[in-house]
Formats: C-alpha cells, sequence, structure tokens
C-alpha cells in the first residue's frame, strides 16, 4: 500500500505540473489550435501516466483481439465502465489519429489535475446523470458535431455510471442514438475488466498492481440506420462485452458473475 500512496502522489503531481503548462500554452493559443493542443496533452498525459504505472507497478494492459477486428480510422466506441482509468487508457489505446472524444459525467468537470481541464477544454460531453434530458441531449449533440467537423470519434459508456461491482449494467440507447443521428459511424465494442477493484482511492490503494486490468475488442458492427437498428446493435453490443468479461474472468480464475 505504500508503494501505491507514493505512486498516487508522483502521479497527482505530474499531472497537476503538466496542467500548469498546457493552461500557459492554451492562453496564448489561437482559438481554432486548442483542441488540438488539447489532444496532443490527452496522448502525454496518458502516456506519461500508463508509463509511471508500469515502471512503478509494473502495470501492462493486455489488449486481446480473438475476431480480429480492424478499428475503423473513425466510429463509435461503445464499453462497459468500471472505473476512471477507463478513459485514460481508451484514450492511449485509440490514439490521437482517432481523436476520442469522451461522454462522461459532469463531477469529473473539477477536481482531477490534467484530466478535469482537458474533459472540460477538449470537445469531450460533459453531463449531469440525474439532470434534464434536454440539457443531456444538447451536450452530446454539440460533441457529435464537433466529431463530425473534425473526424474525431465519439466514446460512450451506456451503462451510464461506473460499475462498483464489476456487474455488467443495461446499456441505455438515448446517448448512442443521438449521436449516429448527428454522425452515422460504424460501432466498435471494447470490454474492459479489472478497474473495478481499483475505482475507489481505498481500492486503488490496496489493489493496484495486484489486480489485472484487460481490454478486448468484442465487435465491429456497420453503422446503424433508424432507432430499430440502433437498438438492436446496442444489444449485441452489450451481449459481446458480457462474453468477452465472462472469458477474461474464466481465464483469470475468478468467479465473479457478470
Amino acid at each position: 500500500m505504500v508503494v501505491n500512496i507514493l505512486l498516487t502522489i508522483t502521479a497527482l503531481s505530474a499531472l497537476a505540473l503538466m496542467e500548469i503548462g498546457l493552461g500557459i500554452q492554451y492562453a496564448f493559443t489561437p482559438r481554432k489550435r486548442r483542441l488540438a493542443l488539447c489532444a496532443a496533452y490527452e496522448q502525454a498525459g496518458s502516456w506519461l501516466l500508463l508509463k509511471l504505472f508500469e515502471v512503478a507497478r509494473g502495470f501492462v494492459i493486455p489488449v486481446r483481439n480473438p475476431h480480429r477486428i480492424e478499428i475503423p480510422p473513425q466510429c463509435l466506441v461503445v464499453a462497459n465502465h468500471q472505473s476512471l482509468m477507463d478513459i485514460i487508457v481508451l484514450m492511449r489505446f485509440l490514439g490521437g489519429s482517432r481523436k476520442p472524444r469522451f461522454v462522461a459525467k459532469q463531477e469529473l468537470r473539477y477536481g482531477i489535475p490534467l484530466v478535469s481541464f482537458l474533459l472540460r477544454k477538449g470537445g469531450h460531453s460533459l453531463i449531469q446523470r440525474k439532470g434534464a434530458a434536454m440539457d443531456t441531449m444538447r451536450a452530446i449533440t454539440d460533441m457529435a458535431l464537433l466529431c463530425m467537423q473534425e473526424g474525431a470519434s465519439p466514446v460512450i459508456f451506456p451503462e451510464g455510471t461506473r460499475s462498483r461491482t464489476g456487474k455488467l449494467g443495461p446499456f441505455h440507447a438515448a446517448g448512442v442514438r443521438r449521436i449516429q443521428e448527428v454522425v452515422s459511424l460504424p460501432v466498435v465494442a471494447i470490454a474492459i475488466e479489472g478497474g473495478w477493484k481499483i475505482a475507489t482511492l481505498r481500492g486503488f490503494l490496496r489493489n493496484f498492481g495486484i489486480t489485472p486490468y484487460t481490454l478486448e475488442l468484442s465487435g465491429l458492427y456497420q453503422a446503424p440506420h433508424g432507432k430499430k437498428e440502433m437498438v438492436s446493435v446496442l444489444e449485441q453490443a452489450r451481449d459481446a462485452i458480457a462474453t468477452s468479461i465472462g472469458q477474461i474472468r474464466k481465464d483469470h480464475g475468478d468467479a465473479t458473475p457478470v
């Protein structure tokens, strides 16, 4: 636990220093170039954080691709959600060329060095989970329009919140449907396993470096058209993610139900 406490302090300090540098650059960068600046810091920050975790705790993320899926240059990514780490890992995994843009909760707007700044200023969508539906859809629409203009890839967690127990929740279609109405994209399903055991500060301090964390490419679907197709694709994506999580847990000897 002592190692993880020191690691947490080091990571937050590094991110805070990066945010100071970004803030200064952002203030003197022309408005039309600010999104590109934020995207560069997203990749640099996620690389630094994951490299720090690798050196200090041997934290390497296996990426499984049993179906040999090739991720399109621009796509809509749907994934299950277990911890804040999911955003950092997916930023790095998808890479700067796909310009991942996240639908995230409003609570992340402040409080996390660098990450919160990037979510506010980098073209992402911050929504209130219990806010007015109209405001939520407006925020998602704005992000989808930006993705269409930039050729960026929206990323959404259809469960709507993190799973604290590792149990896969129901997938909600409204956000996915709104994105697809604005910019029609193929859908990539990604399963994430292991984050729920390090989702809280206490869990991170106790379990980080011990708990495996794995990504699996679960499915690739053509861009759906119409409500019925969208709901069908989302159901298929959830089933595929559930299957992936179940297999990962089986391989790790974990009997936690999906």
